[in-house]
């Protein structure tokens, strides 16, 4: 007789790239809740830096700080995410080390295209709508994306009136569904995570929760023993052409 052997054992771990544990606690509980048996989940978040990624320059002053932390946790865990929508340093966080690194945006938008012919992003602030189209196109998805359609809720304030979040996201959900023919809605924020399940219930159409998306992504890659190719887009850094850095233990200043 074989014996039947446990859950498989994974170590991911969650980076919140934001300058405060604000989030760490409650988003632990919710990958765990998230996760398969067997898998162990460590959230960290930044020495420092923007308390939330809403533009450009926000989620450029975090990504050296994430790559950081990347490089600092690889030799200890199994895979990891980049917990925000616009999956700062993923690329390059790929590129540095041998582990199947997840993108919520990039997962959710490549699960919802698995799920309707189109899908549409309910994103936080207008301002954020070019740069997630953007991402759409960096996928090749454009043509599958029906439209970004905004809350006017920033980051912060996504759970502090948890219920008006869901009804607004549900209205919105519902324009783009009725007006823009989208068939799955994308939430456009990992701060929405915990208010999923209340926006799907009040929704005929799947309702993709991006920091879900990636963590099963990042799961299913360790199970299946795949991390991404070394081919071309993701060839490792030639670190003599790089200057003033160590890319090795925290990564700082020399």
């Amino acid at each position: 007789m074989i014996a039947e052997s446990g859950p498989r054992r994974r170590r991911i771990m969650v980076i919140n790239p934001v300058g405060t544990d604000f989030w760490d606690d409650s988003d632990g509980a919710y990958f765990r809740r998230q996760a398969r048996a067997g898998t162990v989940i460590d959230v960290v978040s930044l020495e420092g830096g923007p308390s939330s990624l809403e533009g450009a320059y926000y989620e450029t002053l975090a990504i050296p700080r994430v790559l950081r932390r990347v490089l600092e946790g690889a030799p200890d865990c199994d895979g990891m995410l980049v917990n925000c929508f616009l999956d700062p340093g993923v690329i390059a966080a790929r590129e540095a080390v041998d582990l199947p690194i997840g993108g919520p945006g990039e997962s959710a938008m490549l699960l919802a295209c698995l799920l309707g012919h189109s899908f549409a992003v309910l994103t936080v602030k207008r301002s954020l709508a070019g740069r997630h189209y953007t991402q759409a196109r960096v996928l090749g998805l454009q043509d599958r994306l029906a439209s970004v359609i905004e809350l006017g809720i920033p980051v912060l304030d996504l759970l502090s009136k948890p219920e008006r979040t869901v009804e607004v996201a549900v209205r919105q959900a519902r324009l783009a569904r009725d007006r823009d023919g989208a068939e799955v809605i994308v939430l456009g924020c990992t701060g929405m995570a915990t208010l999923a399940e209340s926006i799907q219930k009040e929704l005929d159409v799947p309702v993709v929760e991006p920091a879900a998306a990636a963590l099963k992504f990042v799961e299913t890659a360790i199970d299946l023993g795949l991390s991404h190719s070394r081919a071309a887009l993701y060839r490792r850094p030639e670190t003599a052409k790089i200057s003033g850095y160590a890319l090795s233990g925290r990564w700082e200043a020399e």
